[in-house]
């Protein structure tokens, strides 16, 4: 399958004009703690409306949706653009640079003739969320900031925990009670608070809103901070560094988001550069039992049941914020929305480890999983070049019986 040309310009603009906002005017930002970098604004995915940059501002004043980094220099594709002061100060635990490596058994048994992983469960906490967290935690530092909250389902509460120790901040995170014992040992262990909450993974976001409320400590969300979305463009510039490169297919596990929202960002911004020629087809993957994101791309009339879960806890999310987004990226690259059943997932767990020696997180396997599909649909053929991230370590939660 082709790759497919993006300018990261054009692309901007065009998806602003679709929302009749071609000419917004700047305002100034609310709740900021502390100077930012001057090289960026913040620009809502929804109306378009430009606001100063803010480490606590969420979203748009105007209208409610999430805000994105908007840079006012071009990228000269070297590495990413990072929305800080002194991006050479980054409070960093040697996140980033995962191996690349070849799945030669699944690749055979699947009928493809090169198929890769990239280890996001080599990062130091254990899941690709390191990426986000040390911009997120350099950008707090910079501001001044002291303490945060957050909610998580688990590997992001660990993470943005580890950073925040590392830089000398006091974290509160909000998780459910249901969440791997791993992950909320990792919470724990870095010092951070963590707030267990009964019920379902939006109570936690509920529970962790009140208190901002009432404490009035600055809210972190990874999935509403813009500055947390840049931390994940690094994952495009490692692959388009790749000897192997270029790959016609990268296929992501998907939740909030962040991460395949941030790699198309990425490859845009080295298209812009000249660096690569074009971006490969982005794919999006959820379990069926939640699947907001795959009904969007599909177009399907969907409302999650009643009771619904999935042992890929790491993407059950019901409401993705930043849905449109993921949207675009899939639909923009010429990718597809796939959704899988839990025994395939659970399947999947277990062959990538006694095929390959990979242990991944039941939300890592959803991708490969998805794979399959996508293969059985006639989406990638034999000779595509193709990457899976497996986004977390199974070693984090309980292997599913």
């Amino acid at each position: 399958m082709p790759l497919v040309l993006i300018d990261s310009t054009e692309h901007r603009l065009s998806k602003r004009s679709l929302h009749g906002r071609n000419c917004p005017t700047t305002r100034p930002g609310m709740g900021v703690a502390g100077r930012m970098s001057p090289n960026h604004i913040l620009r809502c995915i929804d109306c378009g409306d430009s606001l100063q940059p803010t480490l606590t501002t969420l979203e748009c004043p105007a209208c409610g949706a999430p805000l994105e980094v908007e840079y006012l220099e071009a990228p000269d594709g070297l590495s990413p653009r990072l929305p800080l002061e002194r991006p050479e100060e980054i409070v960093s635990l040697g996140e980033g640079n995962t191996p690349l490596i070849l799945l030669p058994t699944i690749a055979a048994e699947l009928g493809l003739n090169r198929l890769w992983a990239k280890l996001e469960f080599e990062a130091p906490t254990g899941s690709f969320k390191d990426r986000g967290s040390a911009v997120l935690i350099s950008a707090a530092k910079e501001a001044g900031l002291t303490e945060f909250v957050e909610d998580s389902s688990g590997n992001a509460g660990a993470s943005l925990s580890a950073y925040a120790a590392a830089a000398g901040l006091r974290a509160h995170v909000f998780a459910p009670s249901s969440a791997g014992i791993g992950k909320k040992n990792q919470i724990r262990v870095f010092g951070a608070v963590l707030h267990e909450i009964e019920g379902s993974r939006q109570a936690s976001t509920d529970a962790a809103r009140a208190f901002v409320s009432e404490r009035g400590i600055p809210w972190l969300s990874h999935y509403m901070s813009p500055y947390f979305m840049e931390g994940m463009k690094a994952f495009a510039y490692e692959l388009a560094d790749a000897p192997e490169a270029p790959f016609d297919h990268v296929i992501f596990p998907v939740g909030n988001g962040s991460l395949i929202v941030g790699a198309l960002e990425g490859f845009q911004e080295l298209v812009h550069a000249k660096k690569i020629a074009a971006v490969p087809a982005l794919h999006c993957v959820q379990a069926d039992a939640i699947r907001p994101i795959v009904a969007a791309i599909t177009n399907e009339d969907w409302t999650v049941a009643a009771g619904a879960a999935s042992v890929a806890s790491g993407i059950s999310v019901t409401s993705p914020p930043r849905l449109s987004q993921v949207v675009d990226a899939v639909r923009d690259t010429g990718g597809q929305g796939v959704a899988v059943y839990e025994a395939s997932i659970i399947a999947w767990q277990k062959r990538l480890a006694a095929s390959e020696g990979i242990f991944g997180e039941a939300t890592s396997a959803v991708a490969f999983a998805g794979l399959e599909r996508l293969i059985a649909d006639g989406v990638i053929a034999s000779d595509d070049r193709v990457v899976v991230p497996v986004t977390g370590s199974g070693l984090k939660e309980p292997l599913p019986e």
